[in-house]
């Protein structure tokens, strides 16, 4: 713990290291200037070299110059008062010479009154006074009045003082300074550890929580929230890799339909179910919440801010999915017994034979059974599963992930133009093919600099349908560009630019789409661009509908 007490003394020790660093500093300009300007006053009388006073004292700033170069100050920090006081007396033998080289005092006592006591600047003083007094005894010497001792004397007094006052002010502002700094230092580290440790504790909620701003961005996530949008930092500039469903393998949300545009709009929802297709290919049940709020800026001003909360309910959904699965099956075993027992009691009430407590009960049962059998239906109808592969149309996939990528392209001043032929049907996963198409625009708007341009295209091309994504980007090297397909491998030229990256999604898009029966192929040129295509085939009425159109 820092006291006062330890804070002086480090004030102390670093005054005299101020002390010690400037001993050459200030014994030089001493020595430049009294024997500059007592050279420059010999030469203007020469006869001044026969007075042995006049070498007495060049010798002697000679000689203090000389030992302040060479003494180890660090070893003999005590010592240093000796040298403007030296100087003093050095200075005393030339005025002894010339009344006006006294002036020359002004350097030693503004060195002795910038670092020392009012002690010392009174016994400099005194020294001065002495060598004043001295010259009245020394035969030869020119005399001096009292009154010009009382000038000087004044002068160096008063300049002295000034300057001691001044020092002392300086040093106690330095020394105010310095504790304040380091205040503020532990104030800040303090601060520091505590934001890490709510940081922290915000992170080990398991409910996944983000604050978005009143201009649609997120300033704050938990890992929760990264993890489930699968954002690899704090960079929530990209829009995520895992997209927002209306249903589950039902439709991706329009950008005004998200959560964070809801949020910018400032609705207050509770417990909305939506669904999310995460980065690894799994669908994913969120009850979503929007909360309003105010925080306050770093220059004091509040503003609104809206806080989203997702809870996982995958597991409530798909417990709710499997129990809708056992009732169609359930109703579906039902169907055909109902209807035997229909079909039977109609064949019993055609008949002459029942009695009419016979016919009776065989109404009941027919009755009965119809109610029954129109309820399996129902059941059957909002249960249905549907044994057909899953469709999409892949011109619809690439003008949704356009629209999801144009804020970041647009604060990357990116050009970002999207042309789409009519709709491609594609039979196979469209969600794992969104996924691909995703990566592809997020790599382009990526690794092309501002200004740049990226064209997202589709169009038919005999059986297959084909999507290109065009940029303006850094491009790749054809030494890497058939390795960009190797799991974990990084073009140089992307590794170069110094944006993060894993070197997974080119991989994963060739699984997918070769999975689907297509291709995906690259096409680059390093510093000009890249083309990336996609080539899936068409569904077979599709294909029929294009060949009718042709002919």
């Amino acid at each position: 713990m820092t006291t006062p007490h330890t804070e002086s003394r480090w004030a102390d020790s670093q005054l005299i290291g101020t002390v010690v660093r400037s001993v050459w500093q200030w014994q030089l300009i001493v020595g430049f200037s009294t024997i500059a300007v007592a050279l420059g006053v010999v030469l203007l009388s020469p006869r001044m070299f026969e007075n042995v006073s006049l070498l007495v004292g060049l010798a002697l700033i000679s000689a203090i110059t000389s030992w302040a170069i060479v003494m180890p100050w660090a070893r003999h920090r005590e010592l240093v008062l000796l040298l403007p006081l030296a100087d003093t007396v050095a200075i005393g033998f030339l005025a002894m010479t010339d009344e006006t080289l006294g002036y020359l005092w002004v350097v030693p006592m503004a060195w002795v009154a910038a670092y020392y006591s009012m002690a010392a600047v009174v016994f400099t003083l005194i020294l001065a006074f002495a060598l004043q007094i001295a010259r009245w005894w020394i035969p030869g010497t020119p005399l001096t009045s009292p009154l010009e001792v009382m000038i000087v004397l004044l002068g160096l007094g008063f300049l002295g003082i000034a300057m001691n006052h001044g020092a002392r002010r300086t040093r106690a502002f330095r020394l105010l300074i310095r504790r304040q700094s380091r205040q503020l230092d532990r104030a800040v580290a303090r601060m520091s550890a505590h934001e890490d440790r709510a940081n922290g504790l915000f992170d080990t909620i398991s409910t996944a929580i983000a604050r978005v701003d009143d201009r649609g961005h997120i300033d704050l996530a938990n890992s929760a929230y990264r993890h489930l949008y699968a954002y690899d930092n704090d960079d929530y500039r990209h829009p995520p890799r895992a997209v927002e469903y209306d249903g589950y393998r039902g439709t991706a949300l329009p950008r005004d339909a998200t959560s964070i545009a809801r949020a910018v709009r400032g609705e207050r929802v509770d417990n909305d179910l939506i669904w999310l297709y995460d980065a690894s290919g799994e669908w994913r049940a969120l009850s979503m919440s929007i909360r309003g709020g105010s925080v306050r800026t770093e220059i004091g001003e509040d503003t609104e801010v809206s806080i989203i909360q997702l809870d996982d309910v995958t597991a409530i959904e798909r417990e709710r999915r499997e129990q809708r699965a056992a009732t169609s099956a359930v109703s579906h075993e039902l169907r055909n017994p109902l209807t035997v027992i229909i079909g039977h009691a109609d064949l019993m009430l055609d008949g002459d034979d029942l009695s009419p407590g016979q016919r009776e009960h065989a109404s009941v049962i027919e009755s009965a059974a119809e109610r029954m059998l129109a309820l399996t239906r129902s059941l059957l109808d909002s249960h249905r599963a549907s044994d057909a592969a899953d469709r999409f149309d892949l011109s619809a996939i690439a003008e949704a992930t356009a629209d999801a990528f144009a804020p970041a392209a647009t604060a990357s001043d990116i050009d970002l133009r999207t042309h789409t032929a009519t709709p491609l049907a594609i039979s196979g996963d469209g969600f794992r093919v969104r996924q691909v198409v995703d990566n592809l625009i997020s790599n382009a708007i990526k690794y092309t600099p501002r200004g740049g341009r990226v064209d997202v295209t589709t169009e038919a091309d005999g059986d297959d349908a084909v999507l290109r994504v065009i940029d303006t980007g850094i491009g790749i090297g054809s030494d890497d560009l058939e390795r960009v397909f190797v799991p974990y491998f990084r073009a140089r030229s992307a590794t170069a630019s110094g944006i993060a990256g894993t070197g997974l999604g080119m991989s994963i898009a060739r699984q997918i789409i070769e999975e689907s029966g297509g291709t995906i192929t690259l096409e680059s040129t390093l510093g000009t661009g890249t083309v990336a295509t996609v080539r899936l085939p068409l569904t077979r009425p599709h294909r029929d509908t294009t060949a009718g159109a042709s002919t």
